[in-house]
């Protein structure tokens, strides 16, 4: 009797709604971690002692671990006939940024997803298994974390806060700079450190914590839209996003064409489910990066799916669903409906998708660039040196009187 009214409690939390088709073929996920604790406080946080919060700044607390097992339990029910129970490297592969918040939000997601059961079962009453996360350090990164530094998207970044709509931006909230500056004992002068002291505030919020009377005027609602509008900065455009989110949808693409080339039979053909962890700002990119960003502040364990179908008849297709509240609901590409064909997925994506060499090479291109006019500024220095010295001694040899050398020859009179 317990375990049928464990079994309809399941149900009731994650109703199935969601209908996953036997043609189904592999499964991309890729989610922001769960509830922190802020980063940074500001320097008149009421809240800054650390002695009010239960871990280190900026880690995950109880109650994002619990998001996470929670959606683990929604993917495997999500995923009930695709994903089988017991856990095998063949099966899936998981990936997380080298942060602790987003690799422990993958863990307790792996709880949720992968309960042992039969031989995964090591330990009597204990109720998870490890299983492999993989990660790279951030400034190597330009896959997910996005962090590798690459100096062209820096110049194209600084451009785009130099145009004529961010100028306007930054004017227009010019006293809403100065008043959250006075107040806060932080410098905001741009929308990125208005979204941080926004963030902070919200976490604060959020963990019952009573915020200071000057934030009535501007918490949340005038601070909202613009916290949102700083999450579509770093892909505002397409030169943008190629060099922010092109290498990710490179090896998203890739995985999908070895998906649908590949036989199933085939020794190494490659995972069903791939898992990335990672943050608010991936989930923002990604979407602003396929023109399906609607401007807002991602929470926490937001998630994209993606979900390649191979049907018998016909061409693969596509279905891309966004999940920030309990259900996840269909993104449609501006020229792509649902069950989208994997070809014109490839084309839409196709002006921003660059593998990580090409990355590199267009990154490093203004580099290489600035030593070649480095280079040939010092072949001009050194010709017009050259130049200027040849002039100047041969107009001393042109001033100087002509000497005859002449020497007197024995027994020759004057």
């Amino acid at each position: 009797m317990f375990q049928l009214f464990v079994l309809l409690t399941f149900v009731a939390a994650f109703p199935p709604s969601f209908a996953v088709s036997s043609d189904l073929d592999a499964v991309v996920v890729v989610f922001r971690h769960g509830d922190r604790t802020p980063v940074s406080p500001y320097p008149n946080d009421p809240y800054k002692n650390r002695s009010y919060w239960p871990v280190d700044w900026g880690m995950l607390t109880n109650v994002g671990k619990l998001r996470h097992y929670n959606l683990g339990q929604y993917f495997r029910q999500r995923y009930v006939d695709f994903l089988p129970r017991l856990y095998s490297e063949k099966d899936i592969y998981v990936r997380s940024t080298d942060v602790d918040r987003t690799l422990m939000s993958a863990q307790a997601n792996l709880a949720g997803l992968y309960p042992p059961v039969g031989t995964d079962v090591w330990k009597d009453n204990l109720a998870w298994q490890p299983i492999p996360i993989h990660s790279i350090p951030e400034n190597m990164d330009a896959v997910l974390a996005a962090k590798k530094p690459c100096p062209l998207y820096d110049i194209y970044l600084q451009d785009l806060f130099k145009s004529e709509y961010f100028w306007k931006v930054n004017r227009l909230n010019h006293d809403l700079y100065a008043y959250l500056s006075r107040y806060s004992g932080r410098t905001v002068s741009t929308l990125k450190s208005l979204e941080y002291l926004y963030n902070t505030l919200f976490i604060e919020a959020s963990n019952n914590f009573t915020l200071p009377n000057w934030t009535n005027t501007v918490y949340p609602k005038k601070m909202q839209p613009w916290a949102a509008l700083s999450f579509a900065t770093a892909t505002f455009n397409e030169k943008l996003a190629r060099l922010k989110s092109g290498p990710f949808f490179n090896e998203l693409i890739t995985y999908f064409k070895n998906r649908t080339d590949t036989p199933k039979g085939a020794q190494y053909y490659s995972p069903k489910f791939l898992m990335y962890s990672a943050h608010d700002t991936t989930v923002a990119n990604l979407l602003n990066s396929m023109g399906a960003f609607e401007y807002h502040c991602p929470p926490y364990t937001a998630t994209i799916i993606f979900e390649l179908h191979k049907p018998s008849q016909g061409s693969p297709y596509l279905n891309i669903f966004y999940k920030n509240t309990s259900e996840a609901l269909p993104v449609k590409l501006e020229t792509c409906d649902i069950n989208c064909d994997f070809q014109s997925f490839q084309k839409i994506m196709a002006p921003i998708t660059i593998s990580v060499a090409e990355w590199k090479s267009e990154c490093n291109s203004v580099i290489a660039q600035k030593i070649a006019y480095f280079a040939m500024f010092v072949v001009l220095f050194f010709m017009v040196i050259s130049i200027v010295l040849f002039a100047t001694i041969a107009m001393k040899n042109r001033r100087r009187p002509v000497q005859l050398l002449y020497t007197q020859l024995p027994g020759e009179y004057n």
